[in-house]
């Protein structure tokens, strides 16, 4: 999971800083985003029960501590926001995705499969619908305005994209440690892939936008598409990654290659285990390099030259694995889980 998460970092990492003249697709555009909201499904899985949710009477606190999450991610993100214009900072809408998800937290994952399915088909639909100015914002106004902003319109809407958290959530529910669910997700994430990607070469489907698969576009080819690379690359990195194996009598064997493995993936475990810090501090440190860049030459491209990349993600691998080793958990992620068990301060125990 910590890897999964490190991997999707830095590919946001590349998605701001690579150098182009136009905004291009790349491999990490789009996808990096994708792969971290369906691990952040997989996350509110894991917080509420994992293959076991939680029981109905202790749901509450399970329930107003993502609530309180999601609060603090909308706060945190319209603040970035508003301090870097130069991206668009994900945080807000995921919060909100949080939300939409609180609906089906304690689901089957038949209906979370089945929900995730139908809003791929209605999402799209109903952001086509919306009317846009010339910036791409709503023409709406009032709260209806900036609910409907948040939820069907911009780079990341949050109910065009609330799919990929309901996987990663039906994910959860399915117990990542067996091989059958890590075997399950990589096959079915390929398909799925391959399915979306393909919708291009449909005929007619160049006039067709829901067979679309660019990134950041929404539509229902995109969803499934970059929803699939999403599922086979937690399947492909569990697979990898896990050093448990059932054995002839249902015990566990060691695998070696997968122990070797985990130790070279370290530094990315160690930033994907910090991911909130690790973005925020992307967000805050960037604003003043874009500034400078475009300051120094008016016609720039996007990005930033490939040196400041390339310098990110190495601090960035040396600081999380430095600071896992002799502190522990990020900053940020112990604030915000203080933050999010008010309860705790009241029990006198430590969040």
């Amino acid at each position: 999971m910590d890897v999964a998460r490190g991997l999707a970092v830095i590919g946001m990492f590349a998605a701001h800083l690579w150098p182009r003249l136009e905004l291009d697709e790349r491999v990490f555009d789009g996808r990096s985003a994708i792969l971290f909201a369906t691990l952040a499904g997989v996350s509110l899985g894991l917080m509420s029960g994992g293959t076991r949710p939680t029981p109905p009477g202790r749901r509450g606190r399970v329930v107003g501590g993502i609530a309180i999450r999601a609060g603090l991610l909308v706060v945190l993100g319209l603040a970035l926001q508003a301090w870097n214009p130069y991206l668009l900072v994900i945080l807000p809408y995921y919060g909100v995705m949080f939300v939409l998800a609180l609906s089906v937290l304690f689901a089957s994952r038949a209906v979370l499969l089945g929900v995730a399915a139908l809003l791929t088909v209605l999402a799209p639909w109903l952001a086509s619908t919306v009317p846009v100015d010339a910036y791409g914002d709503t023409e709406l106004s009032g709260v209806g305005g900036l609910a409907t902003q948040a939820l069907l319109v911009g780079a990341y809407p949050a109910l065009v994209w609330t799919p990929f958290l309901l996987v990663g959530l039906a994910a959860a529910r399915s117990d990542l440690t067996r091989t059958r669910t890590q075997v399950t997700l990589l096959v079915a994430g390929t398909l799925a892939a391959v399915v979306g990607y393909s919708a291009r070469f449909v005929p007619g489907a160049s006039s067709i936008p829901w067979f679309d698969p660019a990134d950041h576009e929404g539509m229902p080819a995109e969803i499934v598409g970059s929803g699939g690379v999403a599922a086979a690359v937690l399947g492909l990195l569990l697979l990898a990654t896990s050093t448990r194996r059932a054995g002839p009598t249902d015990g566990e064997r060691t695998g070696g290659a997968a122990a070797v493995v985990r130790v070279v993936l370290r530094p990315l475990a160690a930033t994907g285990a910090q991911p909130l810090t690790v973005y925020t501090a992307h967000v805050l440190l960037t604003a003043p390099l874009f500034t400078v860049y475009r300051l120094s030459d008016p016609g720039a491209g996007y990005g930033l030259p490939l040196g400041n990349l390339v310098a990110a993600v190495v601090v960035t691998l040396a600081y999380a694995t430095l600071w896992q080793r002799f502190v522990g958990r990020g900053p940020l992620e112990r604030a915000v889980g203080a933050l999010s068990r008010p309860w705790a301060w009241s029990a006198g125990t430590r969040p």
